[in-house]
């Protein structure tokens, strides 16, 4: 390994990657190609770093005359991952492949792939953070923070991350460092912002301690704090939900798509709350950056924190059908009404209207006979852009007269499954009509309505499909096999007490016992050879 002397560079600067100081080293290597670097740092040529999660440190700490200790907790983002993965065997592990000479284990180890979440695969920057570096050091280099799954948005400067691909068709096993990007530099949005800052916090945060604490003791004490639970302990995922989209809903649209998809139905929070299992940190991450302002605030617990600071709105109790009758024939305004008891103006209508009480609508009036029409298209299951088109009123409140009919929208549904079921079943039986020879594997490979059904109506699946197949097998040829016990028996050698004896020589089948009726040459040779001494073979 190469070693520069007095260089003021060969040491981790602040706040740099793993990576970014192996693209250092190369630079300062005498060496053109990658390769070499590679053979001379990590003693073998195929070797490809993570940007965020790189292996190898301990031969990166001994270039940069660091210990390994401080290049995992700053160089790497592997505070994070080891707070996503949870059990401390698992966390050893993970330290373990860090530092094997096949760093492939530290993905397994990590769980990145088994969490199945794709963030694609980047080397981002920061472009002020580049010219303030150039100024400081003289080489803009890759900052850890920025490198980390979910961020998106410098955490200091706000603006927007610039990608280089990496991987495949990209950087690939190449070593560089950052190059200035002479567009425009975007502002991050609000989430993105949010959200990035969180996760840098929580990484210098998880790399100085380590929680002790139960994660979904925690959570079950903040969401009792907002009022999500109930006295039996359960969420009140109804009002939790839509609260979690509103907070993080532009990172899984475009411009922005910060986050994969698979994470904006918020369906694996239940999961965080109840138990406390491994999974990617990021899905942590969304919750208590909603519930706290920072990760010390979430940490300390709702109970300890003197002022709590809401991130996104929450609303405490859930309005009693008697206080809002109470205030509304007090006169009371509904955003009054509202902001005296915590909950939603539509909330509050969609209880009014049920109670038949009439409500005053802003921009639009709505007659008796519209309302009455409204709910007669809905009642026939016409959809609610065509009911608002016809009338010349907006979707929202063609929603809010369908919500306040009692099991008008648990009927809608009704009708919406049963067309889709009629759909399916047809397509289904065409597809048999046009394929009689086909097995049930193949309609289930072929015919997508297969699985509809199997899930939504199992017994009219089962009545209409083909019979069950079964295969075939042809039967025992078994005068070959006496001919084959046979020859075994006359090359046999040695003495038997029993014909069991001789059974358990030829393999144990059982066959000369229980199967006797079927070996007849074979009991005949036997029986020949027979003894007073025993059955002898020579």
């Amino acid at each position: 390994m190469w070693v520069m002397e007095h260089d003021p560079l060969q040491k981790l600067l602040p706040g740099e990657s793993g990576y970014s100081l192996a693209a250092r080293a190369h630079l300062a290597s005498p060496y053109g190609s990658w390769k070499q670097t590679n053979l001379a740092l990590f003693g073998r040529v195929e070797v490809r770093l993570h940007a965020m999660l790189p292996g190898h440190l301990d031969a990166l700490a001994a270039w940069a005359h660091i210990d390994i200790n401080q290049l995992r907790l700053q160089g790497s983002a592997h505070p994070l991952v080891a707070f996503g993965v949870g059990e401390q065997q698992k966390r050893l592990e993970l330290m373990r492949s860090e530092t094997t000479y096949d760093a492939s284990e530290v993905i397994v180890a990590s769980r990145l792939a088994a969490n199945k979440l794709s963030f694609g695969h980047y080397l981002k920057s920061c472009p002020e953070c580049m010219r303030q570096d150039a100024e400081s050091y003289g080489v803009a280099y890759w900052h850890t923070v920025h490198q980390v799954q979910g961020v998106t948005a410098c955490p200091i400067h706000h603006c927007r991350l610039q990608h280089a691909p990496a991987g495949d068709g990209g950087v690939n096993h190449q070593y560089l460092l950052p190059l200035w990007d002479e567009g425009e530099i975007v502002l991050g949005s609000d989430a993105e912002v949010r959200l990035s800052t969180f996760l840098a916090k929580l990484h210098l945060f998880l790399g100085q301690q380590t929680p002790v604490i139960p994660m979904a003791g925690l959570y079950q004490q903040w969401l009792e704090t907002r009022g999500m639970l109930t006295k039996a302990g359960r969420i009140r995922w109804r009002y939790l939900k839509p609260e979690l989209i509103a907070c993080w809903s532009e990172l899984f649209h475009w411009p922005v798509n910060a986050l994969p998809a698979e994470l904006s139905d918020f369906d694996y929070v239940p999961r965080l709350i109840h138990h406390s299992r491994p999974t990617h940190y990021i899905r942590h991450a969304l919750v208590m950056a909603y519930l706290a302002k920072t990760p010390e605030h979430f940490f300390n617990g709702p109970l300890r924190e003197a002022n709590p600071v809401a991130t996104c709105p929450a609303y405490n109790v859930l309005a009693n059908m008697t206080q809002v009758l109470e205030l509304f024939d007090a006169g009371l305004s509904m955003r009054q009404i509202a902001a005296k008891l915590q909950c939603s103006i539509g909330y509050l209508k969609t209880l009014l209207l049920r109670q038949n009480r009439v409500v005053e609508r802003r921009r639009q009036h709505i007659t008796q006979e519209v309302e009455r029409g409204v709910w007669r298209k809905a009642f026939m299951g016409m959809h609610r852009q065509d009911i608002a088109d016809f009338y010349g009123i907006s979707v929202g409140a063609v929603e809010q007269i369908i919500q306040s009919h009692e099991r008008l929208s648990a009927w809608r549904h009704y009708l919406v499954m049963q067309g889709r079921r009629c759909v399916n079943q047809k397509t289904l039986l065409d597809y048999m009509a046009t394929n009689p020879d086909a097995s049930r594997n193949n309609i289930k490979q072929a015919c997508s309505a297969y699985m509809w059904l199997y899930k939504n109506d199992k017994d009219w699946l089962y009545k209409h499909l083909p019979p069950k197949s079964h295969k075939t097998r042809s039967g025992i040829n078994w005068e070959l096999r006496d001919m084959v016990v046979l020859a075994q028996l006359q090359g046999l050698q040695g003495q038997f007490k029993s014909m069991s004896d001789i059974d358990r020589a030829l393999g144990g089948h059982g066959w000369l016992v229980g199967q006797r009726e079927r070996f007849p040459l074979s009991i005949s040779f036997a029986n020949s050879k027979r003894t007073e001494e025993g059955i002898i073979f020579e």
